[in-house]
């Protein structure tokens, strides 16, 4: 065996192993990457939901005193209400940065919402605000969880 050979071979054998090397890095990352994607479309879905949830949380509370004719304890009141207005601003957040991390379906989702909320005011009375407003919260609800299984691809 010459010297030719031992270094054809020698440089054969590192072309391999760098090819392989790279490749595998690059997979690595690609996978990296889709997961760190898939955690962050994870946390928008997780933030909806709960922001869902407080808003539904503060008319439903709001309902059992109104149907049972009584007043709202007044720190209560100011707790469900500072919880309600924050919930709202993230999902208008969410909504906004849209297909960013969410998918589009999610995003008109969060516009019917709005749209049914804002709807729910143009009543007179209180309970049927809480009612319409709960029912447009509950659909949203249902339909977010569907969107959210689909797009993180769970179930």
């Amino acid at each position: 065996m010459n010297w030719s050979q031992v270094i054809a071979g020698l440089a054969s054998a590192i072309f391999v192993s760098v090819v392989t090397a790279v490749l595998t890095v690059q997979l690595a990352l690609r996978r990296f990457y889709s997961e760190k994607w898939w955690e962050r479309r994870s946390d928008a879905y997780s933030e909806i939901i709960k922001a869902l949830h407080q808003v539904r949380e503060h008319a439903d509370t709001n309902l059992q005193f109104a149907l049972r004719d009584k007043d709202l304890p007044e720190e209560g009141d100011a707790r469900l209400t500072k919880e309600m207005q924050e919930a709202i601003g993230q999902l208008r957040l969410h909504r906004d940065l849209g297909v960013f991390v969410i998918c589009d379906e999610a995003v008109d989702l969060l516009n019917v919402l709005f749209k049914e909320l804002d709807d729910s005011t143009k009543t007179q009375w209180w309970q049927e605000h809480l009612e319409l407003k709960i029912m447009a919260v509950d659909k949203c609800l249902k339909e977010m969880r569907r969107v959210a299984r689909k797009e993180l691809k769970v179930d």
